[in-house]
């Protein structure tokens, strides 16, 4: 079986993919951000944050104002995983079991799928990931552009699509002007 929707590459000079996801997907994507927003919103929301290089509490508003994992039932009930490990093998070749999304057993973070929420003046410095492959979901992200500095390109992140692309690619996002609420999920994903 093969991905139906429409996967573009951005760019010749390197395998970045976007991908337009079925509305069923972006169906399940309104649940995460609701998920997600009683974990931040949570008096002890703190002891779920999701540190990486994109959130670093002692820095305020620098970055991303807050980052949490995707609660582990919603990932492995998700038609989005499917989705995506299958993307992954019709894009970058082999059998979609040999693909796999990181996972932290026994850690708050489950998997490695986290949500971003970005206000006016938050911003994401250059970075890759870890992992084989990695990705943005753009659920509201109001034309604000992922950055390849490297590859002088830009993703502008219409909202309902994804971006793949391999994990060491420098990325970044720079500070925000809008007012707006800025949601993106971020992943990473392993090849056997």
């Amino acid at each position: 079986m093969t991905i139906k929707a429409k996967i573009d590459q951005l760019t010749d000079r390197a395998p970045i993919f976007v991908c337009e996801l079925p509305k069923q997907i972006v169906d399940e994507l309104n649940v995460w951000e609701r998920e997600c927003k009683k974990i931040k919103n949570h008096p002890l929301g703190f002891l779920k944050a999701h540190e990486n290089i994109g959130y670093d509490p002692d820095r305020g508003n620098e970055y991303n104002s807050y980052q949490c994992g995707i609660p582990g039932q919603l990932v492995e009930n998700s038609y989005w995983l499917a989705y995506t490990v299958r993307a992954c093998a019709s894009i970058f070749g082999r059998n979609h079991r040999d693909y796999f999304l990181r996972k932290w057993d026994g850690h708050f973070d489950g998997y490695d799928i986290w949500a971003n929420f970005a206000y006016k003046g938050n911003k994401n410095p250059p970075h890759g990931h870890a992992g084989h492959i990695s990705g943005v979901i753009y659920h509201k992200n109001h034309k604000h552009p992922t950055i390849f500095p490297e590859l002088e390109k830009e993703y502008d992140g219409d909202n309902g699509t994804m971006i793949i692309f391999p994990s060491n690619t420098l990325h970044c996002v720079e500070e925000q002007k809008s007012n707006k609420e800025r949601i993106t999920f971020a992943f990473n994903i392993n090849i056997r």
